[in-house]
């Protein structure tokens, strides 16, 4: 039985594309539900994968870009909200920092995490992992994420 008329579906891949960049930012959008909702109406499941998964790594190599340009005192009014969030995450933020410096770009894996997914690729540009690398596990975590959800889609079919 087709979703509802009224979920995300209709937008298609090029909306799916851009809900998960959304989602690979800050912006809490259902791009999980988005990719079910489309597999659910007839997208093939490898081509919602790759199109969510780019956009959500597109969307990451935002906050990466951000978290390197306030790591390096810039940002403006942006640059002064991360600071913020920063020390208000203390802690946290400190831990996913440290994880980083230890074990590099494969802690980037742990990227597909809510919430502290988006702290690990903030981390990322403020620690400095490189581009080629933080493409590269990202990509392969928030990619694994999206193929779990749509091999479940699938199979609840």
């Amino acid at each position: 039985m087709p979703a509802e008329p009224s979920t995300l579906s209709p937008w298609g891949l090029p909306g799916m594309f851009f809900v998960a960049m959304l989602a690979g930012s800050v912006v809490p959008v259902p791009s999980e539900a988005m990719l079910a909702a489309l597999i659910y109406n007839g997208t093939p499941p490898v081509m919602a994968t790759v199109v969510a998964t780019v956009g959500n790594v597109l969307g990451a190599i935002t906050l990466y870009i951000l978290g390197q340009w306030v790591s390096r005192g810039g940002g403006g009014a942006v640059g002064r909200w991360v600071s913020r969030r920063r020390e208000k995450e203390g802690p946290r933020m400190a831990r996913v920092e440290a994880n980083l410096r230890t074990w590099g770009a494969p802690a980037l894996l742990m990227s597909w995490l809510p919430i502290l997914g988006d702290a690990f690729v903030l981390a990322g540009g403020f620690v400095g992992v490189r581009p080629f690398p933080f493409v590269v596990f990202v990509t392969l975590g928030k990619g694994l994420r999206y193929a779990f959800v749509a091999l479940s889609t699938t199979a609840a079919m």
